[in-house]
């Protein structure tokens, strides 16, 4: 049922793809506007992008964050695998998370895409079932979402927005660097992310700037693709890791990655900064206080070969502008994604969050059309967010030295977000 004659999508990352798949069934055209290129063909189909400068860190995607892709692509499972990623054996145990998800009795990997009813949906913290890399994925998604009927990319950066003459409602974007100086539409969808200007421009119509939420636990992290020789790891281990513990405040992940590859990547909390160099990550594995993860490590990653060189990225921590909390704001205006909701990395929640948020876009669309989208949606999307933030701060704040914000002050502790309605 299409609703819209045009929607413009503000960022090309997994958000703003995820978002375009959402829109499509809804939309007689979708534009996707983003700075960097977005080939679907070719090599650089699977290439880190610029605007991603974590692409190439460890990237985990949860179970459910695989069922709402499949859910809005089909087939997107199939299409992974067939470029290169790695199905898990179980679902077992992720050292980074705090609750292990027991693996007797989880379906292989083989058994095919998780379930996506509501009432067999995977628990947030529960692992996905496959080892893959965030440019295979994105590659494939994109490729995907382009294909879809009336779906397009175009490149260029939005300058601010276009609106009504009594400012009430967004009409369009005003572009740079790219062919047009404004692209116009019915809805406009915030999916630039970390870059977002969306709360200045709103605040510079004469609406409510939203309230902030955050964490500071300054997060950094080294990976580096790798090729061991055959039979490193002990016979049964797919990875091997270590998480930060009293002793050390650094995580260490041996993962699988595709094309025979693995990715060793350490993470430090605190302005722990691990080293950018692959001698000086090894050292590290070396001087592991915990033995026995150290000497498992040490014998895997002996003769291993570099693919290419190294990879580090930092985040400072998670970040939530609250636009549910707003009474009022623009018609045609939604934020997504990392404009909604940034995550700290550690936990790897970012691309599955934003994926159960396209779906929720996708069905209110279906279920009530476009009229009053843009006060409707926030507050679905905000409950819908509340449990994975929590997960997020609860966990940030065991950090030492994390600081909680509130509207950017530092705070003893995060204030609950205010349920707008619960779902």
């Amino acid at each position: 049922m299409t609703t819209l004659e045009h929607s413009i999508v503000m960022g090309g990352s997994m958000a703003g793809l995820l978002a375009a798949a959402a829109l499509a069934p809804h939309s007689a055209r979708v534009t996707i506007i983003d700075r960097d290129p977005l080939p679907v063909d070719g090599p650089d189909a699977f290439a880190p992008r610029r605007g991603v400068p974590q692409g190439g860190t460890v990237h985990r995607l949860l179970a459910l964050g695989e069922a709402r892709m499949e859910e809005l692509l089909p087939g997107l499972r199939e299409e992974v695998l067939a470029a290169g990623a790695v199905p898990r054996a179980a679902r077992e145990a992720d050292p980074v998370l705090d609750e292990a998800t027991p693996d007797e009795g989880a379906p292989a990997a083989a058994d095919g895409p998780l379930g996506t009813d509501e009432h067999d949906a995977p628990d947030i913290d529960e692992p996905g079932t496959l080892w893959l890399t965030r440019p295979v994925l994105e590659g494939v998604v994109r490729r995907q979402v382009l294909s879809l009927p009336g779906v397009e990319a175009v490149q260029g950066a939005v300058g601010g927005l276009l609106t009504s003459d009594d400012k009430r409602t967004v009409t369009g974007v005003q572009l740079r660097g790219g062919e047009d100086d404004e692209l116009h539409g019915d809805l406009v969808v915030d999916a630039a992310g970390r870059s977002s200007r969306a709360a200045t421009w709103v605040e510079g119509l004469g609406f409510e700037r939203p309230r902030t939420l955050g964490t500071r636990v300054h997060v950094a992290y080294t990976s580096q693709r790798l090729r061991l020789r055959e039979g490193a790891l002990p016979e049964g281990t797919e990875s091997l890791g270590q998480p930060a513990t009293g002793n050390s405040p650094f995580t260490i992940d041996l993962e699988p990655c595709g094309a025979d590859e693995h990715i060793l990547s350490i993470a430090g909390t605190a302005r722990h900064q691990p080293p950018t160099d692959l001698e000086g990550l090894l050292d590290m594995v070396a001087l592991l206080p915990e033995r026995e993860t150290a000497d498992a490590l040490d014998s895997a990653l002996e003769g291993a070969e570099p693919v290419g060189e190294p990879s580090a990225a930092k985040a400072a921590g998670a970040h939530r502008q609250l636009w549910e909390e707003t009474t009022d704001g623009p018609e045609g205006l939604l934020h997504v994604g990392d404009s909604a909701a940034m995550f700290t990395p550690l936990y790897g929640q970012g691309m599955t969050m934003a994926a159960v948020g396209a779906v929720a876009l996708r069905d209110t669309l279906a279920d009530d059309g476009a009229d009053g989208l843009a006060a409707r949606f926030p507050r679905l999307l905000g409950a819908l967010l509340d449990r994975a933030w929590e997960i997020t701060t609860s966990r940030d704040a065991q950090i030492p030295g994390a600081e909680m914000l509130v509207d950017g002050a530092v705070v003893e502790e995060l204030p609950v977000p205010e349920a707008a309605f619960v779902v």
